[in-house]
């Protein structure tokens, strides 16, 4: 537990650079600079006498880390969003005159530490145990059917008693007591260094570690080692390259261009022409982006959901049957008999926070090559690069841009969750773009309002918005669970929370630490971890924008999950939205000594009035932190560990109440059968094949549910790929004897999964 929700002591380091300093003493402009390690951000302050400028992000949106040593380990220093390096090395985080090793080795490790504890790779990580928790809740929950002799499904009479109008969906226990597994992958390494550096004394290694990408640059000469550290969940894309139809690299967002770096260095290993092995480095990172990324976030969220569904569609049942308060909300009479005076605050069924956390979209596919650009290439190439093919297909889970010409090849593909904003501009009032795309002459206005609704939709459907009210649509359903578990405890005279001697008899010598009491009365881990918002708008236009930018207005409007910028003049018309989870810092920053005041988010500058209204600069800011951390990452956080509290004290009350009930677990065999079917494993327990198998690696550029052919002892045959596999995986498929081998149009299902 405490692996899976550290908390961090706040911690401070003065990271001034006295070089930086003292070159601004003459003007009396001594600046300084301290890094602050929160419990939920980091925040970076630099002042001098004239300008007090702060930059707070959370952990989960610190995308890189880039530990960098020169001349040997004498000299360090640290590139991150926080404080990007450029190009030359200016910039970052350098303390003191630039060789205090130890203090940058040191606030390396503490950030690499919060950033795997309060950051996505947390959130992964509690993912993961969760699923093994429901697994076997999954499991449990329908056994207690059996052991009451529930009829499952019940008739349409008894579903009417119960549940009235508003019957949950009840799927068949063979599911019901299925649950796909996480993939896990191994260690990787490859050795990315280009020719041209390796004549530089240069080398060049990626290591695809659990949860991050390693990237390490050493300079033999200089002693320069730079180290990159960046989560798969914040990899934005990761796009192979091809030019000339020889030359082959990839990149990988912030892996390979850190901030702050105008030009960035892809991974194009060997004399850069060793395609293969671009592909083989682009399908292992495009696997674990996929599965230990947003979107892979998304979807264990949603397995989630559909657990607790069936949990609330089972314990009514078993209620029922043992003459209890099966209705939910209880009576009051149920709630004050439970928990006395000082019950949890409960919502109705119908109540849920969102009639549709997430969504699932097809696959659709726009021309959106812009003809100014294609006839350029046609002319600057005398026909040699031939008619550019510049597509964009919105698949489900993230959208795929591809730019061809016969010089070469690039392919972008970006999760919905690392849209950081759809931008829709119209210039001159016939010029349309989106997104920096501009298909037809001029920008097709009826396409590009199409693609903007698509991508909005998606962003919204299937991205870190989705992600939040799934979370809250969950923690209601995770309640509902934990309410009805406590009226069965309390019908059947089984004691909770249990004795130590109870909990050791069911769990032995180390058993799981249980919340406080006052969890059990509805207080969470987090009080209000996540918040519903109003919506306001304010008037940020600049004066000095409006005089020379043909008396251009600006808007913001901050609704429930995302801000939206807006800018209206007589020759131009933009539209940006950002969601709170990628605003990144919003703290005011003031310049000329406190008279003028700004606030800068990562794609947005709000700087209303003559620049010097501190009154609604600092309201504004407040306004975005406050919905930033109700609303955004921290929220995302927040909301997950109240999540992992409930399902741990559900699985302790029903592990409780097998024990007190005398209901015997592990099953029998005969039990699982009887309950589920033949085919259902124990949790932890991979399904059994029967017969031979095969082991079955996903090729490049099939997905899962895909068909795909492959070949046994038996000759050649189609299986289908499991759901949450992707290039890469491997899974067991089961070899069809000659008796009854299928048709090539017949597809066999897998088994298990690695």
């Amino acid at each position: 537990m405490e692996y899976l929700m550290q908390t961090f002591p706040e911690r401070r380091f003065d990271v001034t650079n006295w070089i930086e300093a003292w070159l601004g003493l003459p003007c009396c402009l001594i600046t300084r600079k301290s890094l602050e390690l929160q419990s939920e951000e980091v925040v970076l302050r630099t002042q001098n006498c004239c300008c007090n400028v702060t930059q707070r992000r959370p952990y989960a949106q610190l995308t890189l880390l880039e530990e960098r040593t020169m001349f040997w380990g004498i000299c360090a220093g640290i590139n991150s969003d926080l404080a990007p390096m450029n190009d030359k090395g200016e910039g970052g985080i350098v303390p003191g005159c630039g060789c205090s090793q130890e203090l940058v080795h040191e606030i390396v490790r503490e950030l690499n530490l919060r950033k795997d504890g309060r950051g996505k790779v947390a959130q992964m990580r509690q993912q993961r145990f969760m699923l093994e928790k429901l697994s076997k809740l999954a499991v449990q929950v329908p056994l207690l059917l059996t052991h009451f002799g529930v009829a499952y499904p019940p008739d349409e009479a008894t579903v009417r008693r119960i549940f009235g109008a508003r019957a949950p969906p009840m799927r068949p226990l063979a599911e019901v007591g299925c649950m796909e597994r996480m993939p896990e992958f191994q260690p990787s390494a490859y050795d990315v260094t280009c020719c041209l550096q390796s004549i530089c004394c240069t080398s060049r290694h990626l290591e695809l570690a659990q949860d991050e990408a390693v990237l390490t640059t050493k300079q033999t000469i200089t002693g320069t080692v730079v180290t990159s550290r960046v989560p798969y969940a914040n990899i934005e894309s990761v796009n192979p390259k091809n030019i000339c139809g020889c030359l082959a690299f990839l990149e990988a967002g912030e892996l390979t261009r850190p901030p702050g770096q105008v030009e960035g260095q892809p991974l194009q290993p060997g004399f850069g022409c060793d395609a293969g092995l671009v592909e083989r480095i682009r399908a292992d990172l495009q696997a674990r982006v996929d599965v230990r990324g947003n979107t892979g976030q998304i979807k264990q969220l949603e397995k989630m959901m559909v657990k607790f569904g069936d949990f609330a569609a089972e314990l009514p049942l078993v209620l029922d049957k043992v003459g209890a308060d099966a209705s939910y909300p209880p009576s009051q009479q149920t709630m004050n008999a439970v928990y006395g005076a000082q019950g949890p605050e409960i919502s109705p069924p119908s109540e849920m926070p969102h009639e549709m956390p997430s969504q699932n979209f097809p696959t659709r596919t726009f021309n959106v090559r812009n003809e100014f650009q294609n006839l350029g290439g046609l002319i600057g190439t005398c026909g040699i690069a031939g008619c550019l093919k510049h597509e964009m297909v919105l698949e489900p889970e993230q959208v795929v841009t591809t730019f061809q010409t016969n010089c070469g090849t690039s392919i972008d593909r970006k999760p919905y969750a690392q849209l950081r904003a759809v931008d829709e501009e119209i210039f001159c009032c016939c010029c349309h773009m989106v997104n920096l795309l501009s298909p037809g002459w001029f920008g097709d206005s009826e396409k590009l309002n199409e693609i903007a609704g698509e991508l909005q939709a998606r962003k919204v459907g299937r991205g870190n918005i989705a992600q939040l009210r799934n979370q809250e649509n969950t923690m209601v359903k995770a309640l509902e669970s934990d309410i009805r578990m406590d009226i069965l405890l309390k019908k059947k005279d089984i004691s909770y929370p249990p004795s130590q001697q109870t909990l050791q008899a069911i769990y032995g010598e180390n058993p799981p630490h249980l919340p406080p009491v006052s969890s059990e009365r509805g207080q969470a881990l987090h009080l209000s971890a996540s918040e519903q918002m109003e919506r306001r708008v304010f008037d940020i236009t600049n004066i000095f924008e409006k005089i020379c930018c043909c008396l251009q207005t600006t808007s913001l409007e901050l609704n429930d999950e995302e801000a939206i910028f807006r800018k209206s003049s007589c020759c131009l018309k933009a539209v940006r939205r950002e969601p709170y989870a990628q605003l990144g810092s919003v703290e005011p920053a003031r310049a000329f000594f406190g008279l003028c005041v700004n606030v800068q988010t990562d794609q947005n500058f709000v700087c209303p009035g003559c620049g010097c209204d501190h009154r609604l600069t600092e309201e504004i800011s407040a306004e975005l932190q406050n919905r930033k951390v109700k609303r955004g990452n921290i929220a995302q956080i927040r909301q997950q560990e109240n999540l992992l509290m409930e399902i741990i004290k559900l699985g302790v009350k029903v592990d409780t109440f097998f024990h007190g009930a005398n209901v015997p677990y592990p099953p029998s065999q005969e039990t699982m059968r009887s309950t589920f079917g033949p085919g259902v494993p124990l949790p932890g327990q991979a399904p059994t094949v029967a017969g031979p198998s095969v082991q079955v690696t996903v090729p490049v550029g099939v997905r899962a549910g895909d068909s795909l052919e492959v070949s046994g002892p038996t000759g050649r045959f189609m299986v289908t790929v499991p759901q949450g596999l992707s290039e890469g995986h491997t899974f067991q498929a089961q070899i069809p004897s000659p008796a009854t081998a299928p048709n090539d149009s017949d597809m066999i299902p897998f088994m298990t999964a690695s």
